[in-house]
């Protein structure tokens, strides 16, 4: 007999007084709730992610990442793991990475669990304007980008 859905309250921070909060089925993937974060602040999903669920970026105790097609299978990847299978708890905060390059960090708490169920994730609060994810130096030169292309 399969569980019965529930829905998560989400608190997702892109630094002070920026922050969504996301509301999503314990059986949406961490892949659906990456989907859903960079929705919620205007991201283009252009790059790779991960979640780490002891709440320190880039530490290997309890980490799931975006499945690259040149990786073993031996990985904990965000489209296998449900939120359920995660272990989400009221009170769990834990980090999302985006663009590894870049290292967006986004910081998570999950606020509660409601009886109910959600289709679709949704944001149900919004506070702050969003980073801006291509924001260039100052000293970038457009004649040079432009130079590639002479």
């Amino acid at each position: 007999m399969p569980t019965k859905q529930k829905t998560l309250v989400i608190s997702v921070s892109a630094g002070t007084g920026c922050y969504r909060h996301i509301k999503i089925s314990d059986h949406a993937t961490l892949e659906e709730l990456s989907s859903k974060i960079l929705d919620a602040f205007e991201f283009i999903e252009d790059h790779a992610h991960a979640f780490f669920m002891d709440n320190r970026a880039w530490s290997d105790t309890d980490s799931y990442y975006m499945a690259m097609e040149d990786e073993e299978d031996d990985e904990r990847h965000t489209c296998d793991f449900t939120l359920r299978k995660a272990g989400l708890k009221p009170g769990k905060k834990f980090v999302y990475v985006f663009d590894f390059g870049d290292d967006w960090r986004f910081h998570c708490r999950v606020l509660q669990i409601l009886d109910e169920q959600t289709d679709e994730p949704e944001v149900i609060r919004t506070k702050g304007e969003p980073p801006d994810q291509f924001s260039f130096d100052d000293d970038w030169d457009e004649d040079e980008e432009n130079d590639d292309y002479d």
